[in-house]
């Protein structure tokens, strides 16, 4: 019921958003020398086969004014190198200032043939490390942070800055982020759209739909969107500040911010009445595994993160000073998400237990089993629809139909696969007490263009 609930309010809100917007209000946004500044955060660690694609897509983003800051986290392949030859970056004397404490910055770089280009070289101190060494160095108010393997639609920053503009009191927004191994870019541009070729890549498509089609957006409109995720944030630079900035100890840094960015709003509810804004029709594509040797590893850390963001938070959970956020949100988080591999295993044990003492039979069990699949299936197919009836409809039927064959193909191995990943990760976690990041994924160079 709350994940029909969170599919019903999902989808009320987008169709309440597009109801209210227009393209004149995008194209004001886009020519008004009034239109809020931008700092685009790019934290890299051995990116060099994709982040000259990154930088150059983000350069070209329609935005009046924007700059880039690429912050190299103490990279051990040729990340600087690379920036140097393709955008002729040259070293400052600048180090920006202090306020949020980070690892050592070695040199700060100014592009001669991009004035709006910045590169931070620093020493190795983990992605949020990174994202505070950027702010400190930002100029600008606004400070978007995306991933080094993004893409973001031309028009992302437009629909992203909107609900700051509409409304001083958002403290930030989020859009939505999908895989984007179905890209063909050149030259930071997305000439082609299509989906990821393999069954991994295919799978992690229908997944990213359902979750940001309407668990985030559902979320949302309850004051309960405890993950933006780190490949798409716009935020305050203030607000980020006073927050602390990213916990460079985190092992998922975007959960454990969202978190404190919920506390942060409630704690000064009587002095600002800050919120948090979710624009359906931001894109931003980020670099999904299509290895199972990749995948597995990526679940093992998000599992992990989502445990230690949860309980390093857990005064948050069933707090009314936390609003909807304490009541529902934080109560949602623990037992969906952190604690729901254990849920499953210890159902699906208690199912074979019961079976061998004959209190129940295998087709009792076989019947709760394809009614779990059908509603998730119901529930995916939805979200497909209304992604259908969006900006981020398929490109092709053909897109479409291995779309719907993946949701099928999910509840047939995928999804345990996954529970037994996070079962896993939830014993390292709490027994081996294991808070390492894990070997970071091999990336693919951009797909040349057709």
């Amino acid at each position: 019921m709350i994940s029909l609930l969170l599919v019903l309010l999902g989808a009320l809100q987008i169709r309440k958003y597009n109801q209210e917007i227009t393209v004149a209000e995008f194209d004001q946004i886009a020519q008004s020398d009034l239109t809020t500044p931008v700092s685009v955060i790019v934290p890299a660690f051995n990116e060099a086969a994709i982040i000259v694609s990154t930088v150059e897509n983000v350069l070209k983003l329609n935005y009046p004014t924007h700059e880039v800051i690429v912050v190299d986290d103490g990279s051990t392949d040729n990340t600087i190198e690379v920036l140097r030859q393709r955008f002729n970056i040259q070293q400052l004397e600048k180090q920006g200032d202090t306020q949020l404490e980070t690892n050592p910055v070695k040199a700060v770089y100014e592009s001669a043939d991009y004035p709006n280009l910045v590169v931070v070289s620093k020493e190795n101190g983990q992605r949020a490390d990174a994202i505070n060494a950027a702010v400190n160095v930002s100029r600008y108010p606004l400070l978007c942070v995306i991933d080094a393997d993004c893409v973001m639609d031309p028009d992302g920053l437009l629909h992203m800055v909107r609900p700051f503009l509409l409304d001083p009191n958002v403290a930030a927004s989020s859009g939505v982020v999908r895989p984007s191994n179905g890209l063909v870019m050149k030259k930071g541009e997305i000439v082609a759209r299509g989906l990821p070729q393999t069954w991994i890549g295919l799978n992690q498509e229908v997944e990213y739909a359902r979750s940001f089609q309407w668990a985030r957006n559902g979320l949302n409109r309850l004051h309960s969107m405890l993950c933006i995720s780190g490949a798409l944030l716009l935020i305050k630079k203030d607000v980020l500040k006073e927050v602390g900035g990213p916990w460079p100890n985190a092992i998922t840094d975007d959960i454990e911010f969202t978190m404190r960015l919920h506390a942060y709003i409630f704690d000064r509810r009587n002095e600002k009445d800050l919120k948090i804004a979710f624009t359906p029709d931001a894109v931003c594509y980020t670099e999904v595994p299509e290895k199972i040797s990749q995948y597995l590893p990526q679940r093992n850390r998000w599992q992990r993160g989502t445990l230690q963001a949860v309980f390093r938070n857990w005064r948050m959970i069933f707090n009314p000073r936390y609003g909807a956020t304490g009541l529902f949100g934080m109560p949602y988080f623990l037992f969906f998400e952190a604690l729901a591999p254990i849920v499953e295993v210890t159902a699906i044990t208690l199912a074979v237990v019961f079976l061998l003492m004959g209190v129940t039979t295998v087709k009792e069990i076989l019947i709760l089993v394809f009614l779990a699949y059908s509603v998730n299936v119901f529930l995916t197919l939805l979200t497909i629809y209304i992604s259908e009836r969006s900006t981020q409809r398929s490109t092709t039927w053909k897109d479409y139909w291995k779309a719907v064959t993946a949701i099928f193909a999910d509840g047939l191995g995928w999804h345990h696969l996954r529970v037994f990943v996070s079962f896993v990760a939830t014993f390292e976690y709490f027994i081996l007490r294991r808070c390492d990041l894990g070997a970071p994924m091999e990336r693919k160079v951009a797909s040349p263009p057709a």
